[in-house]
């Protein structure tokens, strides 16, 4: 099918009947938003499924150059994602870049598919869009001369801020070429080349060489997870790392060649003068005692960390109270110790952490074999934190009803502000249910509480009950948990309906769900306690009566029913306190006398005043 120029769609679009130039419905109705500027036709794709509305379907019956067009003079889509590229060979996508290269407005390219040769036809629209922001390939295989023709592309473009490379097999060649043409993109501030890429050695070097290269570089975010990079690679990136000025995201996870000779070229990052780092991501890096020791001489110099990841390592206690050592120095936020082979004393140091570490709001613990003990050691840290919000403890086989009851006085401290716990993988049955149950009595902080239902009876769960809504008065009713929202499973699957009812209750305001389970359990409220103050309460008694009127729909209470309380409570007022209440009546009247004697009184005196 032959190119038409631009001019030759331009006199033609407004009369188009777009079902002549498509194969489908849907196709032809994301031409019809493009033509007429639809704001809400942000992006689209064209992929091999219809199964998205935003999907366009390349077959037999499609006019490229008609796509092409329209995309070209849109103003408001923002993002092209080029998923599917195995179209009839009939059809000529020179026509639909060509319209491409018109289009000024999209600022996100996503291509995950081979497209060959035709990368370079991409080259008017990356001159031309002054708006690209986000280039992403992913997901097949670049090969040499596919890495060479992106890498040309670069050459033409000066607004990228983020290059991504996710799952394309890139390989050291292709990061080479990649890298010649980064050297004049310092105003990128992302670059992703993770998964599967198979850099190692001399990808490492081009990088690092093109990094320390370029001036004044933006490169605030690097990923380089799950990659070969191992000792000498990572010396020669930290070397192009340290002219980045402005880098405050660093993810090395799943390079599992590195060695402490490797992480101690990155405390040299760490050390410099203008390393800003915020977040450095470690997962399965390998990192035993010895190379804890060196990352910690390392993490000392890094005040502004907020953020580190050192999952799925080899970290003992020796190794952890070293890193300890070097992390009280950091402004931690979030600390990412999960699958490490830590025990009691090295669960003691990191308590230590946790009570130094006053903007510490995330910890996750998950999978590091601790005991009862080892969790008794970490609360006495937690007691006095005042920062932390999520805990995570999942997959600690040992901990048993025993360390979770030790818990109960960090639930209990004026200082607790945990809002999600995770015990997920812990059977503690119906002892442990009782343990954190009756710790959280009092508590006003945490919202979900995660476990599996495994090993949880009706003895179990009645501890719960008793927790969200103590029924044994109306101000234990009161004083019981309005806080948690979710325990156990994600969104209360599996639990008693009675809990999930409260659970919901919990949703409100925490006075609204006090009123509600008063409400729900208290059909006829003791109002004998009340008799201390005499009749000073019983005003208090209607105002609160009339408040609770607009929850009857929560408790599934009528009119009728709600009227009914309301003269309950006011005859047992009467019928406990009668002489108090016909006084009361009395005085009222003989006040109103008064009252009216005073009246006229006055009224006389000022008649005979004039």
């Amino acid at each position: 099918m032959s190119v038409q120029d631009y001019d030759y769609y331009e006199a033609r679009a407004k009369d188009v009947i777009l079902e002549d130039i498509t194969s489908s419905q849907q196709n032809a109705d994301i031409l019809e938003r493009l033509r007429n500027g639809d704001p809400d036709m942000k992006y689209f794709s064209i992929a091999e499924t219809a199964e998205d509305f935003s999907n366009f379907v390349v077959r037999d019956g499609d006019h490229l150059g008609w796509l092409g067009y329209f995309v070209g003079r849109s103003e408001q889509l923002k993002g092209l994602y080029i998923e599917d590229y195995n179209f009839p060979d009939n059809l000529n996508m020179d026509a639909f870049f060509d319209g491409l290269g018109h289009n000024h407005s999209i600022q996100n390219l996503g291509i995950s598919t081979e497209i060959g040769e035709d990368f370079k036809s991409l080259g008017p629209f990356l001159r031309n869009n002054n708006s690209l922001r986000d280039l992403t390939f992913t997901c097949f295989n670049i090969g040499l001369q596919c890495a060479r023709n992106i890498a040309s592309l670069l050459g033409q473009q000066s607004s990228l801020k983020c290059l991504c490379f996710e799952d394309t097999d890139l390989y050291d060649d292709g990061l080479m070429e990649v890298a010649v043409a980064l050297r004049k993109q310092p105003q990128i501030e992302e670059l992703s080349l993770l998964g599967n890429q198979n850099i190692g050695r001399n990808g490492c070097v081009a990088l690092g060489n093109a990094l320390g290269f370029m001036r004044n570089p933006n490169l605030a975010i690097v990923h380089l997870e799950y990659n070969d990079i191992d000792d000498e690679g990572l010396h020669a990136l930290v070397a192009g790392l340290i002219n980045c000025h402005n880098l405050t995201s660093l993810c090395l996870s799943g390079n599992e060649l590195v060695t402490a000779a490797g992480l101690r070229s990155l405390s040299t990052l760490f050390q410099s003068d203008h390393c800003r780092l915020e977040r450095l991501d470690l997962d399965g890096f390998n990192i035993d005692d010895d190379g804890s020791a060196v990352l910690s001489a390392g993490l000392g110099s890094l005040p502004r960390l907020k953020s580190l990841y050192l999952a799925n390592n080899s970290i003992g206690d020796q190794g952890l109270q070293s890193l300890v050592g070097g992390m009280v120095n950091c402004n931690l936020e979030q600390l990412i110790l999960s699958t490490n082979l830590c025990s009691l004393s090295g669960h003691r140091s990191l308590g230590t952490l946790v009570q130094r570490a006053t903007s510490l709001k995330s910890l996750n613990l998950c999978g590091n074999a601790i005991d009862d003990e080892g969790l008794q050691g970490l609360v006495e840290g937690m007691a006095n934190c005042c920062s932390l919000q999520t805990l995570y403890l999942s997959d600690n086989h040992l901990i048993t009803a025993v360390g979770l009851r030790s818990i109960a006085p960090f639930f209990q401290s004026n200082n607790c502000c945990l809002k999600v716990l995770w015990l997920f993988g812990i059977n503690f049955g119906d002892d442990g249910a009782a343990a954190l149950a009756n710790g959280l009595i009092g508590n006003e902080s945490l919202i979900n509480l995660r476990f599996d239902l495994s090993g949880i009876t009706a003895r179990g769960w009645a501890t719960f009950s008793r927790l969200l809504c103590d029924t044994s008065s109306v101000n234990n009713t009161y004083l019981s948990n309005h806080t948690l929202v979710e325990i156990g499973r994600f969104g209360n699957a599996g639990n008693p309906s009675a809990i999930v009812e409260y659970l919901t209750l919990n949703k409100l305001q925490n006075c609204d769900a006090a009123i509600c389970k008063i409400l729900k359990n208290h059909p006829d409220i003791d109002i004998e306690p009340l008799f201390q103050w005499n009749l000073k309460c019983l005003p208090l008694v209607v105002i609160w009566l009339e408040s609770a009127r607009s929850y009857m729909g929560n408790v599934n209470e009528s009119t009728e029913v709600f009227h009914c309380r309301k003269l309950s409570a006011l005859y047992k007022f009467v019928r406990g306190m009668p002489q108090l209440a016909v006084d009361g009546c009395r005085g009222k009247k003989m006040k109103d006398i008064q009252s009216k004697s005073k009246s006229k009184s006055k009224k006389r005196k000022l008649d005979q005043s004039l």
